[in-house]
């Protein structure tokens, strides 16, 4: 059930496991196997056409594969104890059996009005971006223009989706009931954002909580009802996070867990036999403080869904049940001209976990000092959380010029799931070379500091 990330992965991986098994992907929506992070970047004209977001198409699946891929089919009820799905298709509604059922069902949008009015769009799936893009081209709205646009939500994706809209010449408007931008990253790092923001000429609206919608229900907005005022736009975008989607799934008599996903084990099964979960609808184990956690990524998903399939398959690893060991919340994004990147604990997190944490921040450059005489200057602020008493790392973030923060923060992703400490981190063997490395690495400062404060 759905396929996307997790339920492609979960496919493909099962048909490598068993070679003659039937599988069937149900996917409600009109394609499956596409990249949903790209769908910013096509929004604001980055990529050309929204079908290069496609890893394969249905028939590739089919015939390559020999996967049933069911695009337009919408699971409606799930009857664990007679091993079949109630789906609504293109002809009608009709029962699917299984033997194994992996769930993929993805999250939805957590803010839902009642009555959503019809220029009330998002863009987290292939329909709602490609809805969006239409109305937005679209003459035949029934008003004359939709130029003011309200994004709620100033996430990674609110965020993302506003520059790529302001991109496009509109005017925008962002409103997010946090203080800072960027929810989830460090507070400290993400203070020069707003400014940025308004630099790229989207009015910015933070501590703003939605109340409501002006205009009739069901019909078209005109306006959005905050705790700052009412603000008046030609249609909403929703934005405003995420939850996993579930219903089916607990009305079955699936387990959920304390953050709303389905709990499941590291061989992502769930407490029904024969039943498993992947993707942004699945908790998972954070790989610092080894506590439940929902962290809706496409990374993660992807690797859930390989794991579910397998098992789903009866195939193994070694002898033993595939595995999924956990996530530690590992993200960059590209926003205004600069990057950002997290991973593992903030410090807040991390005191909030027990530990007795604290955090070091350095800024440096990237490259040797005499090379900037030919570049612009390119420095990285590293922001490491750290145990007092052992040293451990518990969480990385970063910020800086373009190029400058990926390679940094898949290092540090490394260090944390390997438990380095400050020591070791130090003594890691970076490299160099003058126009693109620096003699000391900023993670290795940052480690350096800490130890002398620590």
């Amino acid at each position: 059930m759905g396929g996307v990330a997790a339920g492609m992965s979960a496919a493909s991986r099962a048909r490598r496991a068993a070679a003659t098994a039937k599988i069937t992907v149900l996917e409600r929506g009109p394609v499956a196997a596409y990249g949903a992070c790209g769908l910013p970047l096509w929004l604001g004209g980055e990529v050309g056409r929204l079908e290069e977001l496609l890893a394969h198409p249905a028939e590739f699946f089919r015939d390559q594969r020999k996967i049933d891929v069911l695009t337009g089919h919408e699971a409606l009820e799930l009857e664990p104890g007679r091993h079949r799905v109630r789906a609504r298709t293109p002809a009608g509604e009709r029962w699917l059996h299984y033997d194994r059922l992996v769930l993929a069902t993805g999250a939805t949008g957590r803010w839902q009005p009642p009555a959503p009015p019809r220029n009330l769009f998002a863009a987290n799936t292939w329909e709602q971006a490609l809805g969006l893009d239409a109305a937005l081209r679209s003459a035949a709205e029934p008003i004359e223009s939709m130029r003011r646009l309200a994004v709620v939500g100033a996430g990674y994706i609110g965020l993302e989706v506003a520059q790529a809209l302001a991109r496009r010449g509109l005017e925008v408007t962002l409103v997010d009931a946090h203080a800072t931008p960027l929810h989830g990253f460090d507070d400290e790092l993400a203070a020069i954002l707003p400014p940025l923001i308004e630099a790229a000429g989207i009015a910015y609206h933070p501590g703003t909580r939605v109340l409501g919608l002006e205009g009739p229900a069901g019909g078209w907005a005109r306006a959005l009802a905050t705790s700052a005022g009412m603000i008046a736009c030609d249609a909403i975008v929703n934005c405003g996070g995420l939850r996993p989607e579930t219903g089916l799934a607990a009305a079955a008599g699936v387990a959920l867990g304390g953050w709303g996903g389905i709990a499941v084990d590291e061989r992502q099964q769930t407490n029904l036999a024969g039943i498993f979960a992947a993707g942004d609808c699945a908790e998972t184990r954070h790989l610092v403080t080894g506590a439940a956690v929902w962290i809706p990524l496409g990374t993660a998903a992807n690797k859930q869904g390989r794991v579910a399939g397998q098992n789903a398959a009866g195939g193994s690893s070694g002898g033993r049940p595939a595995r999924f060991p956990g996530v530690l919340g590992t993200l960059a994004v590209p926003l205004f001209g600069a990057e950002w990147g997290r991973t593992g604990l903030t410090l807040a997190q991390g005191r909030a976990a027990g530990f007795d944490a604290a955090a070091q921040e350095v800024t440096a450059g990237t490259r040797a000092r005499y090379m900037e005489r030919e570049k612009a200057p390119a420095t990285v602020t590293v922001k490491i959380v750290y145990d007092r008493g052992s040293g451990r790392l518990l969480g990385c973030h970063f910020r800086g010029a373009p190029g400058t923060v990926t390679g940094r923060l898949d290092a540090a992703a490394v260090a944390l799931t390997a438990r380095l400490d400050l020591e070791q981190m130090e003594s890691l063997d970076f490299a160099y070379a003058p126009a693109m490395a620096p003699l000391y690495e900023p993670l290795a400062i940052a480690a350096h500091l800490a130890r002398r404060s620590a």
